[in-house]
């Protein structure tokens, strides 16, 4: 698949490439013959309003919204949004905020609107203009778009109508210091983001960190094209605009861009050939740049390279969460580019060890009167309300690990064997971090986990269903926890490595269960850690 990439420029030297696969069109169930663009997605990835002269609507342009159950599955069929929010007139440019309880719209009677709604599955209630600060009726401001917090309304000018513009249309912020205040007064933008031709349809990323909108500026590749701009925190302003690229944009007419919520996809309209009418919808995904080295494979030695540059601004190393990074390189960015990982190939070596004595696993209960221990006959992973009384954290030590300092690892993850198939299928996420101990001493009186120095690398495992007693499960990748184990001063081939799993603090609706042997329980069935180490 061919991608294209881009590099932004903003608070730092340089932040994280970014690329952009293959533009898909949403297809005929979304599409039709007549304009279809200016699509908004919502941040549970679930709703995608967008705006449409279909000849089904009330007349002109109407306001549109495409459903799913799961952002996996296709997009439903279009629906109306209704003659409380549509009528003959236009009615455009629609704009969820984050929660998706207001939507933020143009009408060419009434200005700016906002229509809210209680919860995601009530009706959107009666229209309310923005206000004077906004509908002046000295200028027509069009494409609103929201921020993550609600505080700065991104909008256009229609054609250059507002004052103390630089060309045939800007970009402009309307601000509040509460989401109960009124707007204020829209300000421009400046000549950084602005130019001489237009600039119109903002939207915000989902961090705040990116701005996107369509310009006919100089450098692009024909009619509109889609720019984007990062935000700097040290200048506290937008950076220099910079193209997203000939894989996106086209001869045609390409804008109306807005990114999912996960950073994962580009939704936009464009004018190609192709199309089911004049314009359509489109999305493109957006993949983070994890070879690192640029060897054309994300193996073991990126692993390498990032453990060197934890807890800098490596702009290299700097993949997550979002694509274009967030500033540091943490366990954010391993998660990511474990994710990444290629399926290993002939040319690694495997290392595995079982935990070989009782005091290398354990149990420590989180809420105060319960017991902790090393002597259970299985470790429930990692809510136990009969014994622990809920959240409990488990510890694991596996000895002999006989792998050299500045040898890579390109693949881990611990074996266990299902020993209980109690709330086994109930939904579970769970975090695995390492302890930063150059050689693990196991677990002694009073057996405590949470108080030992943790790896900068975590990973989230969202275990399958655990439904038949013996079951093998696998956790996910967990080799940079290891990297970074190995990695430390004082490691020597031989040492032992401790990992410990806990519950992931940004879940906290997920206490399914999953009931594992122990060393007390059966030696032979015993966690497992299973490491694959690239050979050179």
């Amino acid at each position: 698949m061919f991608v294209a990439s881009i590099l932004l420029f903003g608070s730092r030297n340089a932040n994280a490439d970014f690329t952009f696969g293959t533009p898909v069109n949403l297809g005929p169930v979304v599409n039709s013959d007549a304009v279809d663009w200016h699509s908004s997605i919502t941040t549970d990835n679930l709703e995608l309003y967008f705006a449409s002269y279909r000849s089904d609507g009330y007349g002109d342009l109407d306001i549109w919204v495409i459903t799913r159950e799961l952002p996996q599955d296709p997009w439903g069929p279009p629906v109306n949004l209704g003659p409380n929010i549509n009528s003959s007139d236009y009615e455009g440019d629609p704009c969820p905020s984050a929660d998706g309880l207001t939507l933020y719209y143009v009408s060419d009677t009434t200005g700016l609107m906002k229509t809210t709604r209680a919860t995601k599955s009530d009706n959107w209630g009666p229209p309310v203009a923005l206000g004077p600060a906004i509908n002046t009726g000295s200028a027509d401001w069009v494409f609103p778009a929201i921020s993550p917090d609600d505080l700065q309304l991104y909008l256009s000018e229609y054609w250059g109508l507002a004052p103390s513009g630089y060309g045939e249309a800007d970009l402009w912020v309307s601000t509040r210091p509460d989401i109960s205040d009124a707007w204020g007064p829209p300000q421009n933008l400046g000549p950084i983001v602005n130019s001489s031709a237009h600039e119109r349809y903002p939207s915000i990323s989902f961090d705040g960190q990116l701005l996107l909108f369509s310009s006919n500026r100089s450098g692009g590749f024909g009619g509109d094209d889609m720019w984007i701009a990062r935000w700097s925190v040290e200048d506290d302003s937008w950076a220099p605009p910079v193209n997203l690229g000939p894989m996106v944009n086209t001869s045609s007419h390409d804008g109306t861009p807005s990114i999912s919520s996960d950073g994962s996809t580009l939704y936009f309209s464009s004018t190609r050939h192709g199309g089911y009418g004049n314009s359509d919808l489109y999305q493109a995904p957006i993949y983070p740049v994890v070879d690192l080295n640029g060897d054309g494979s994300v193996d073991a030695a990126d692993i390498h390279i990032m453990a060197d540059y934890l807890g800098t601004d490596e702009p290299l190393c700097d993949i997550g969460p979002m694509p274009w990074g967030d500033g540091i390189v943490d366990g954010q960015d391993l998660i990511v580019l474990a994710n990444h990982l290629s399926v290993p190939t002939p040319g690694y070596t495997v290392i595995e060890r079982r935990i070989s004595a009782s005091t290398d696993d354990a149990e420590e209960a989180l809420n105060s009167g319960y017991y902790t221990w090393n002597y259970s006959s299985d470790l429930e992973l990692v809510h136990d309300r009969i014994d622990n009384g809920g959240e409990q954290l488990v510890g694991m030590t596996f000895r002999d690990i006989a792998i050299m300092p500045g040898e890579v690892i390109s693949n881990a993850y611990i074996e266990f064997v299902c020993d209980e198939i109690i709330n086994g299928t109930a939904g579970a996420y769970f975090l695995i971090w390492g302890h930063l101990t150059p050689n693990s001493e196991g677990f002694k009186p009073p057996f405590v986990i949470s108080n030992r120095p943790q790896t900068a690398a975590k990973v989230p495992w969202e275990p399958a269903p655990w439904d038949a007693d013996g079951q093998k499960i696998h956790t996910a990748n967990i080799a940079p926890i290891l990297q970074e184990l190995i990695d430390q001063p004082g490691w020597s081939a031989g040492n032992a490595v401790e990992i410990i799993i806990g519950a992931d603090p940004d879940k906290p609706t997920f206490t399914g269960v999953r009931c594992a042997e122990s060393y007390d329980g059966s030696p032979s069935s015993a966690p497992l850690l299973h490491i694959e180490i690239a050979v050179p």
